[in-house]
């Protein structure tokens, strides 16, 4: 298969091109920094920003076959990893762009997109531990979950074939058997943690098979 992959220089877009060449796959990356990944064979770098059009028509056209799905693993953007840190990406940054790229789908006559998103998006955030709900209302982390949401909302509504992965809280532990919590997260315990590596083999698994279409699929180790 070949796709195309926002968010390839972040630390889950790096081991989802490190497990997407491993099964085979080839993947048309779209980077702002063009040296923020590394050159491998099968992966075609393309310098611009899911933030405009144009750019992702560009990435779609940069190989002889265009890709046939769509994989992004795209965060919203804050100082630091504290979730009080101050947020630095724009308040629809995931959603733009996730709107952006599914309008190119159209054109091209691709259907599906896995889109990494997290534990607490949409109606899986009464089932987190109450104290992270607090976290997540009153702390810099407030902006990236509403764009996560409205993604939620908007990617539902596009009519192409979505899974929006949600993750329980992300480490960098090896690649672990997973452990699924339905749509919403219910009965996830209250600090469940997955692997970076974990997750970039479900969005992979989720990318090649049907199984998780439609869903939103709440996971941890």
């Amino acid at each position: 298969m070949h796709f195309l992959l926002l968010g390839a220089s972040g630390r889950s877009g790096k081991l989802v091109i490190e497990e997407a060449l491993e099964r085979g796959h080839t993947i048309t990356a779209l980077v702002r920094n063009t040296s923020s990944i590394p050159v491998k064979k099968g992966v075609t770098i393309v310098q611009g920003t899911p933030l405009q059009k144009e750019d992702i028509t560009k990435a779609f056209e940069a190989t002889p076959t265009p890709p046939t799905a769509v994989l992004t693993t795209l965060s919203s953007v804050r100082t630091s990893d504290n979730p009080f840190a101050a947020p630095v990406s724009p308040p629809r940054m995931m959603a733009d762009a996730n709107s952006n790229v599914i309008a190119v789908m159209k054109q091209y006559g691709v259907h599906k997109i896995v889109i990494m998103q997290a534990f607490g998006t949409g109606d899986s955030r009464k089932n987190l531990f109450w104290p992270m709900q607090m976290i997540m209302k009153h702390s810099g982390m407030n902006r990236s979950m509403q764009d996560h949401d409205i993604t939620d909302k908007e990617v539902k509504e596009s009519g192409v074939t979505s899974v929006m992965a949600r993750p329980a809280m992300l480490n960098d532990g090896e690649k672990m058997p997973l452990k699924f919590w339905g749509n919403t997260g219910r009965g996830s315990g209250m600090m469940p943690s997955v692997s970076r590596k974990s997750v970039a083999a479900f969005l992979l698994d989720a990318l090649e098979k049907d199984t998780w279409d439609g869903t939103t699929p709440v996971i941890s180790n």
